[in-house]
């Protein structure tokens, strides 16, 4: 098979790394470099044949894809902060028609409010998921 031009060879390599941000597998991205890579050698050269370029341009990308694919993944998931910010942690708050009303949010709450009346001051210690915990 006769040498693929070397701008074929780039076309590729570029529809590679397009099609790679589309889908995020981390595979695509590094043997579509292997492709410019190779597309880059043949601008001067370097290649006779259109096997060994196909095979060069996949080798690099493979060995690249062992070589830096977990890190490329962890690099994406350090992008995503599982923390959650709290901004409600406690105060004092008023009981407001069964609900208690803490910095202009009404909150439920897990503990029995029978025992008091609208407009009492009840202390809250703290917010666990979207309830009031009382002291």
């Amino acid at each position: 098979m006769e040498a693929i031009d070397w701008a074929y060879l780039l076309a590729i390599g570029i529809v590679l790394i397009g099609i790679e941000a589309l889908i995020f597998s981390f595979v695509l991205l590094w043997i579509g470099i292997g492709f410019v890579a190779v597309s880059a050698l043949s601008y001067f050269g370097l290649f006779e044949s259109g096997f060994a370029q196909i095979a060069v341009a996949v080798s690099i990308g493979l060995v690249l894809v062992l070589a830096l694919r977990k890190w490329s993944m962890n690099l994406i998931n350090k992008s995503e902060d599982d923390t959650e910010e709290k901004i409600h942690s406690g105060g004092v708050g008023v009981i407001d028609g069964g609900m208690i009303k803490m910095n202009g949010t009404y909150w439920q709450s897990d503990d029995d409010l029978s025992a008091y009346k609208d407009g009492d001051r009840v202390e809250v210690v703290d917010i666990v998921n979207n309830k009031a915990q009382l002291a």
